[in-house]
């Protein structure tokens, strides 16, 4: 517990050079952030940068919303786990072929799903209580869960064009999915998209931006996205619904990775920094 209070208060310290903002320390290459209620659960890949590795070093830290570290391996023996969501009493994660859900009063595991052919799970939206949205940024589908059932099928699959799908966000309003593209390759700049429901018609947002990862919602109902960059000079822009792209005014990150906006802050794991820093959302 000590250990933990040092790191928050270490954290705490650390700006990221803009009003407002704070980072905070001790994890392990994260990868992604989910706020629900007052728990905040970070996903970290482990010691090494290697997000196909199945090291089962991989684990998911929870804070508390002010940053404080409660439990540093709340769930552990994991591979790489990446983007997360909650249904109920749920927590889902996606970890390199499998997705899998945790009890979180109990953190047993309640879920296991294998993905034949899987290669780099990456995000995950709920549809609606009984059904995800999973992206696999190796092979480009997107797929959808039936958790009742435990069965998957293909939802889409994205022109590669666009780059694999990385992060993913459902506009309940619009009924669509916006999609973000990454080229595991990095030779080609993914770009955003947004995908009808029913039809699964594809609607180009933006030109080609980046090696982009995380995608949510600012608080005029913009998008906000991240780019690992050039040379992990990492940004986080900021998409008007005319798709004007800006960026955020704030430091260079390396490897700025799945954001989550909890409606007043928006939290962005910087994977090879290893830390995550919280801001208040645009």
């Amino acid at each position: 517990m000590l250990k933990a209070i040092k790191q928050f208060m270490l954290g705490c310290l650390l700006t990221s050079g803009i009003a407002n903002a704070v980072d905070f320390e001790g994890f392990s290459h994260p990868e992604s952030v989910f706020v629900h209620k007052n728990d905040v659960f970070v996903s970290n890949l482990g010691e090494k940068l290697d997000p196909m590795g199945k090291d089962n070093d991989g684990f998911i830290t929870k804070l508390d919303k002010n940053g404080k570290i409660i439990e540093l391996k709340w769930i552990a023996n994991l591979n790489a786990p990446k983007g997360m969501n909650v249904i109920g009493n749920t927590l889902y994660v996606v970890d390199i072929d499998t997705l899998k859900g945790f009890d979180i009063k109990s953190k047993k595991e309640v879920l296991s799903i294998p993905v034949e052919g899987g290669m780099f799970l990456n995000d995950i939206a709920v549809l609606d209580n009984n059904t995800l949205l999973v992206s696999d940024t190796g092979t480009g589908i997107i797929h959808i869960f039936n958790l009742k059932a435990k069965t998957y099928e293909t939802f889409t699959t994205l022109d590669s064009k666009y780059g694999g799908p990385n992060g993913i966000l459902l506009d309940p309003k619009k009924k669509t999915l916006i999609v973000v593209g990454y080229d595991p390759a990095g030779k080609k700049k993914g770009g955003v998209v947004r995908i009808d429901i029913t039809s699964k018609q594809v609607t180009e947002l933006t030109e080609p931006l980046g090696a982009l990862d995380g995608v949510v919602f600012s608080k005029n109902g913009d998008l906000l996205v991240s780019d690992w960059g050039e040379n992990l000079q990492g940004v986080v822009y900021k998409i008007d619904s005319k798709g004007e792209v800006s960026k955020l005014e704030l430091e260079s990150m390396g490897g700025p990775a799945d954001m989550f906006s909890d409606g007043k802050h928006l939290w962005i794991p910087r994977m090879v920094d290893k830390k995550v820093t919280k801001i208040d959302l645009p």
